[in-house]
C-alpha cells in the first residue's frame, strides 16, 4: 500500500518509525520521510527462498507446458491423451537469465536452478559479480550484458527491484530480443516491465508465454486485456505468502520496531 507524500506530511511528530511489512519499499517517499527526521526500515531477507521457489515453479511448469493442459482439462479438452498439443522441454542444460540475480533473491534462485541443471546469466552494471559473491568462480554462472542476457536466455527472471531507474526497463525491445521459445518470469515487481508494450508482444506470440506473479496494478483492472491472453500466467503476488514467510514476517517487524526503540538502526533504508 501506497504512503502518499501528503499522508507523510500530516504525521504528528511523534512518529519516528515507519515499518515497511517487505522488501520493496517503493511505495514510501523515503527522502521526504528522512527530511522529517523519520526511519523508514525494510524487511530485506523474510522470503529469498519463498520468491525463488515461486520462479522455479513457473519454470518448471513452463518446461512441462502444465498451465496449457491444466487449461485444457478445465475446458474439457482431453487431445493431449491421444497426440500431445504443446511443446515440453527437459530444463537441464537450459539458461536461466536473471535481471539482478546477484542479490539475495537472484542467488537463492541459482542455489536451486543449479542443482537442476541450468546455467546462469546475470547482467550487472560492474560486469561482474561482486567481490566473494556465493558463485563468483562457478563456471555455469556468466555476467553478461544487458541485451545478451534476453537474446541468450530461455527464461528470464526479474528480480530487480523498482525504482526510478528500473521502473519501465523491460518492454518491446527487451521483449524482441528473446528467442520465440523464451519465457518470461515476474516476481520482483510489476512496473518494471511496460506492461502495454508486453501485452502488444505477447498478442503477437514474440515469445512462448509469460509468468507475472506481480503486475503493474494489482490486481489488473478489469477490462484489461492481459486477462484474455492464453499465453500470459497470472498468479496473485503470492510468492511471498506462504504461512511460513507471513509468520517470518510479522516476526521481523516486530525486531525492527524493539531494535529501534533500543536505540538501534536495523535494516533502515533512508
Amino acid at each position: 500500500m501506497e504512503v502518499p507524500p501528503k499522508a507523510l506530511e500530516a504525521f504528528p511528530p511523534s512518529v519516528k518509525l515507519i515499518c515497511e511489512a517487505g522488501t520493496g519499499y517503493n511505495n514510501i517517499p523515503i527522502e521526504l520521510a528522512r527530511k522529517r527526521g523519520i526511519s523508514v526500515a525494510n524487511i530485506p531477507t523474510y522470503s529469498n527462498e519463498s520468491v525463488a521457489h515461486m520462479v522455479i515453479t513457473y519454470i518448471m511448469n513452463f518446461g512441462a507446458a502444465i498451465f496449457d493442459q491444466a487449461r485444457m482439462l478445465q475446458n474439457n479438452d482431453r487431445r493431449n491423451f491421444k497426440v500431445f498439443q504443446h511443446p515440453i522441454y527437459e530444463i537441464t542444460g537450459k539458461t536461466l537469465g536473471m535481471v539482478g540475480g546477484s542479490g539475495t533473491i537472484g542467488t537463492c534462485v541459482a542455489d536451486v536452478a543449479l542443482p537442476l541443471g541450468m546455467n546462469i546469466a546475470i547482467s550487472s552494471r560492474s560486469g561482474k559479480l561482486p567481490k566473494g559473491h556465493k558463485y563468483e568462480n562457478d563456471p555455469r554462472v556468466k555476467v553478461v550484458p544487458f541485451d545478451d542476457l534476453f537474446r541468450q536466455s530461455d527464461y528470464v527472471s526479474i528480480n530487480c527491484p523498482l525504482n526510478s531507474e528500473t521502473r519501465h526497463s523491460i518492454g518491446e525491445r527487451e521483449i524482441r530480443l528473446m528467442k520465440p521459445t523464451a519465457f518470461l518470469i515476474n516476481t520482483a515487481r510489476g512496473g518494471i516491465i511496460n506492461e502495454a508494450e508486453l501485452i502488444k508482444c505477447m498478442k503477437e506470440k514474440v515469445i512462448a508465454g509469460a509468468g507475472l506473479d506481480t503486475q503493474e496494478v494489482e490486481p489488473p483492472p478489469e477490462d484489461s486485456e492481459i486477462w484474455k491472453l492464453d499465453n500470459v500466467f497470472l498468479t496473485p503476488h503470492i510468492g511471498w505468502r506462504r504461512l511460513e514467510t507471513r509468520q517470518r514476517l510479522c516476526d521481523m517487524t516486530g525486531d525492527n520496531i524493539e531494535s529501534y526503540i533500543k536505540g538501534e538502526r536495523k535494516n533502515v533504508v533512508n
